[in-house]
């Protein structure tokens, strides 16, 4: 019976591939990282999958002193899979503080993964609609202290054991900065942006303004960074509304926070099977909704401190 979950998630994978490929013209995200995955991560998801299914398991996947908070948010049919990022976290050799699931709203179906997951620590919090892909951070910011470090994590990804310990590791050495396992090298002409799909792959672990991270490999938010992104309102619901880590790099940069990444070259974990049916990243890229966004978001001062540190100014 245990072969037969992972079995059915990979089923799905082709026929995801399918539609995206007609829907988009192509893939929607990095080549090698949306096709069934290699045998050791099929058996990573088998030992997840078994985890998860067993009711006598008891292990937390929270561990209350440790003083870092992971969430994110999905939605819609990625619901009934979510469970297996959230796993892949709670499994960790470093476990968060607290392991919080945004929605907002509540399931149409039971989900006994997510129950499951419950009983062992994770939060499952409802805020109200129209946050889009913010409500992985914006809830948070409303309600909580805003005394630990902040990690943003995607609901699509299989994280590794180290993915967490990683992240802080890097963190605790440079509080200072924003910390990623992926980033891109902003491109600008003067103080004009290039087209973000022009946007080179970051090869070093320097920190630079001109670094951008994406969550979905995950990031880590100092606190004074979560009261900035806070002091800002969510006036990212008409600047970004579909580009939550265009908003966040924009806040870093006026606040004072560069990038850097964990390690000097992108790390990009397999997606959950049957998972990029959908998503914004065929939006944001391949129709050219980030290039919108990040004209509308940057200011004088943050288009200033990229090109410095782009053009060395």
């Amino acid at each position: 019976m245990t072969h037969l979950a992972p079995g059915t998630m990979f089923g799905r994978v082709r026929r995801g591939l399918r539609t995206a490929a007609e829907t988009f013209g192509g893939l929607p995200h990095s080549a090698g990282t949306v096709d069934s995955p290699p045998p050791e991560v099929a058996r990573d998801i088998a030992t997840l999958w078994r985890s998860n299914s067993d009711p006598r398991a008891r292990e937390k996947v929270v561990d209350a002193s440790c003083p870092v908070t992971v969430t994110m948010t999905t939605h819609g049919r990625r619901t009934r899979d979510v469970w297996l990022a959230l796993e892949s976290i709670g499994r960790g050799t470093m476990r968060p503080g607290r392991l919080i699931l945004w929605l907002d709203s509540p399931p149409k179906r039971q989900n006994w993964r997510l129950r499951r997951l419950q009983h062992r620590g994770l939060e499952i919090r409802y805020c109200p609609p129209g946050f889009g892909v913010h409500t992985k951070y914006w809830p948070y910011l409303l309600e909580s202290a805003l005394d630990v470090p902040l990690v943003l994590s995607d609901d699509d990804i299989v994280y590794p054991a180290t993915w967490l310990e990683g992240l802080m590791r890097v963190h605790l050495q440079h509080p200072e900065h924003v910390v990623a396992y992926r980033a891109h090298v902003i491109g600008m002409s003067d103080d004009s942006f290039l087209p973000y799909a022009t946007w080179r792959s970051c090869d070093d672990d320097e920190p630079s303004f001109a670094h951008f991270a994406t969550s979905v490999s995950g990031q880590i938010l100092p606190i004074p960074l979560q009261q900035a992104l806070l002091d800002q309102g969510d006036v990212f619901r008409s600047l970004t509304p579909s580009a939550d880590d265009v908003w966040l790099h924009r806040t870093a940069v006026i606040s004072g926070y560069r990038t850097r990444q964990v390690a000097a070259g992108q790390q990009h974990w397999w997606f959950i099977p049957g998972s990029q049916v959908s998503g914004l990243n065929a939006l944001n890229v391949g129709s050219g909704a980030n290039d919108v966004q990040i004209a509308a978001a940057h200011t004088t001062l943050s288009r200033e401190r990229i090109a410095a540190d782009l053009f060395g100014g």
